[in-house]
């Protein structure tokens, strides 16, 4: 079987093996078997050789080329001497095909590692810019209170009134339905144990410890948080920053900092009116169905929560109001080109507010947990 397909000759500095015969498809497997003798039996230098080679197609060059790989990967060279264009052709189509491979793969293993690098560099410039931006916003922040003749106190009332008083209904409808729907999800629980009654415990700590101030500062992210991103997009766009620059006026005194405390007043009077539109979504459930009376309901909320659940609420209120106003208002100074990066720093904006906010309540409420306050 090995003689029709090929012959291993071992002389003194090299290795030759005669390639003889059809070495086509339908003669792969023989051709496979035949071939491992040459594996099995190579030292040094090999040298593959044209000597009586009938034909040769795709299939058989595979298997040569194969060969010469697997020796390659043993640690010995090997040639190809003797072969006729016509039958090298496909050998070389062979060799060819696995250097693109080959290349191919070195390719992506580049881009790969520049798509890491890239990417790191891109995280640490991100982290770079935002410690920037909140230092310089801080530092404004410190020079208003230490000179309180430069604040913008008309401007501060105005935007109070716009993302407070103004968002009082739709916070307190989103609260009040929340009221409705932990009532009914409490009640189904509870009732198995007859114990509708701390269904009015349970609402009025929810409420008044996390949900009142997390869903006030929620929608503010997404309805003030939004309008300053954009506000502030279009007088970029609009050229209107660099014009208050070339006044002599500061864009972070004149547009940043009066809505950074505006949102610091606003949010804390939103969550106690978040707070109650709560609490009365929950006695609107447990006086309907959970035959507790008015009295009753009034009662049990004052044995549940006291001043300190209510405070535990309303101290983390300010903290989300700075990271609403910040966020909204670096990213809206950050639009540079086009009403396409306006709506894309608008999301971002509103996405990064309140995930900030998730993350702030999460750490307030670890830490009132570890205290027992």
């Amino acid at each position: 079987m090995t003689q029709a397909f090929l012959q291993t000759i071992t002389e003194p500095d090299q290795f030759v093996v005669n390639i003889r015969g059809p070495w086509l498809f339908e003669n792969v497997s023989e051709l496979e078997e035949a071939s491992l003798e040459v594996r099995d039996k190579a030292r040094g230098h090999v040298v593959f050789q044209c000597d009586g080679l009938e034909d040769i197609d795709l299939a058989g060059a595979w298997v040569l080329y194969d060969r010469a790989q697997q020796l390659s990967e043993e640690g010995l060279t090997s040639e190809f001497k003797g072969f006729k264009a016509a039958h090298f052709k496909f050998l070389q189509h062979i060799i060819d095909a696995a250097a693109i491979r080959e290349e191919a793969h070195s390719l992506d293993e580049r881009a790969h590692s520049h798509f890491l690098r890239s990417g790191l560099q891109a995280i640490g410039q991100k982290v770079t810019q935002g410690v920037a931006d909140t230092g310089q916003v801080t530092r404004w922040l410190i020079k208003s209170f230490a000179l309180p003749t430069r604040m913008m106190i008309k401007e501060t009332i105005r935007q109070v009134y716009l993302a407070g008083v103004l968002a009082i209904p739709v916070v307190m409808l989103i609260t009040f339905l929340i009221g409705i729907v932990l009532a009914h999800q409490g009640a189904s629980q509870l009732e198995r144990f007859g114990a509708q009654i701390f269904v009015v415990d349970m609402v009025s700590i929810a409420i008044v410890r996390e949900m009142g101030a997390l869903l006030a500062a929620i929608m503010v992210a997404g309805r003030s948080g939004s309008a300053f991103a954009a506000a502030l997009g279009t007088m970029k766009l609009n050229e209107e920053v660099d014009a208050m620059q070339v006044m002599g006026l500061n864009p972070i005194q004149i547009l940043i900092l009066p809505r950074i405390f505006a949102l610091i007043i606003a949010l804390p009077a939103l969550t106690l009116f978040a707070n109650v539109a709560g609490l009365a979504g929950g006695a609107l459930v447990t006086i309907l169905t959970l035959d507790v009376s008015t009295l009753q309901f009034v009662e049990r909320v004052s044995l549940s929560t006291d001043m300190n659940d209510v405070l535990a609420g309303i101290i983390k209120t300010p903290v989300f109001a700075f990271l609403i106003a910040a966020v909204a208002t670096l990213r809206g100074m950050q639009v540079q080109r086009s009403a396409e990066e306006l709506g894309t720093k608008t999301t971002q904006a509103v996405v990064l507010s309140i995930v900030l906010i998730i993350c702030a309540d999460a750490f307030f409420t670890t830490v009132f947990t570890r205290i027992g306050f």
